[in-house]
């Protein structure tokens, strides 16, 4: 039985819910990852350890981010964000999240932040940043009080 390899250029059914941006954005990324981690193996020395060579795969992958047009804090804030969200259990702490964001603040203050716990400050930070920008908080019941008296005022024969 033989079975044929869809072309690179089609686009399968299982990737129909992206952008074609999207998809173009993800083909371009890993290309320039493959480039970089080559590069990386290339630095690399033929008695490299495992450690030696995530080291090399982790450069590999914050350099592509790079390249993509992302600024350094942001990759940083995205790999924090990324570890966070992996720990993440639920949605519903945010008072723990945020708790913990201060936590991690004031270790930072008194100089005793740890490499890994900023990256997971980056991350809260990122994600405290996403939820305050989100339309979720944004005063929509307030605004619709506000419109039905202002309607309200107009229907009395107030100024229009």
């Amino acid at each position: 039985m033989t079975t044929t390899k869809s072309h690179e250029s089609e686009v399968p059914a299982s990737r129909e819910a992206i952008s074609a941006a999207a998809d173009l954005w993800i083909r371009q990324f890993i290309n320039h990852l493959e480039v970089h981690a080559l590069d990386a193996i290339h630095d690399l020395s033929p008695q490299a350890s495992v450690s030696e060579s995530r080291v090399a795969t982790a450069r590999a992958v914050f350099e592509t981010f790079l390249d993509s047009g992302m600024e350094f804090e942001s990759v940083i804030e995205l790999f924090g964000r990324v570890a966070v969200e992996r720990r993440l259990v639920t949605a519903a702490c945010n008072e723990e999240l945020n708790q913990r964001r201060f936590e991690l603040i004031d270790k930072e203050i008194q100089g005793s932040l740890t490499p890994g716990e900023s990256l997971e400050l980056a991350g809260l930070t990122r994600m405290m940043r996403d939820q305050v920008d989100s339309e979720a908080n944004l005063p929509f019941e307030g605004a619709r009080a506000l419109h039905r008296k202002l309607l309200g005022f107009e229907s009395m024969g107030g100024p229009a």
